[in-house]
């Protein structure tokens, strides 16, 4: 699921990931070509944020909250952002931090960029009203069976322009 995710990246895009945890992503992501020094990883435990720079010495690792993301990536330099990449817990956060999570992602993502998230449960992780409400799509991408348990793999992504200027009709997805 991460060659997809990378596959058209031009070589100064960046690309985020929101909790880093023990690095598997991040490895991943590097693995399928993403450069190391393009990379972001937001993670809030300290001491795996600690134990992520030291394995990926060249990924900017930052201690932090993806409640703050703008702020993070300001402070840091990065952009402009192409990807981002998500293992957040999005089903188990309540309702109103998943709406800031997601406006902030959608606020730094450029207008062609999309969030590929990671999740456990057996629909959509972003309700249809808040999709509505940061005008984006979703669309279910596939599994990632290794994972244990596997993951569905959802890409969210703004509504392009041509389905703006059409109100009234039911958005379709990414």
């Amino acid at each position: 699921m991460i060659a997809g995710t990378v596959a058209d990246l031009a070589p100064d895009d960046w690309i985020v990931e929101l909790g880093g945890g023990t690095g598997a992503v991040t490895r991943a992501l590097i693995e399928n070509g993403i450069a190391p020094d393009r990379m972001v990883v937001l993670e809030r435990d300290r001491a795996l944020s600690d134990w992520l720079r030291r394995a990926f010495p060249e990924v900017t690792v930052v201690t932090g909250d993806a409640e703050h993301l703008q702020r993070h990536l300001a402070s840091n330099n990065a952009g402009p952002v192409r990807r981002i990449v998500s293992s957040l817990p999005l089903l188990s956060l309540p309702r109103s931090q998943r709406s800031v999570i997601l406006a902030e992602a959608f606020a730094v993502l450029g207008e062609n960029g999309c969030l590929i998230q990671y999740s456990y449960g057996p629909s959509c992780p972003v309700s249809r009203t808040l999709r509505d409400g940061l005008g984006i799509n979703a669309k279910h991408v596939g599994t990632a069976w290794r994972n244990l348990p596997p993951a569905r793999v959802w890409k969210f992504k703004k509504h392009d322009s041509e389905q703006a200027a059409r109100p009234g009709q039911r958005q379709s997805a990414a």
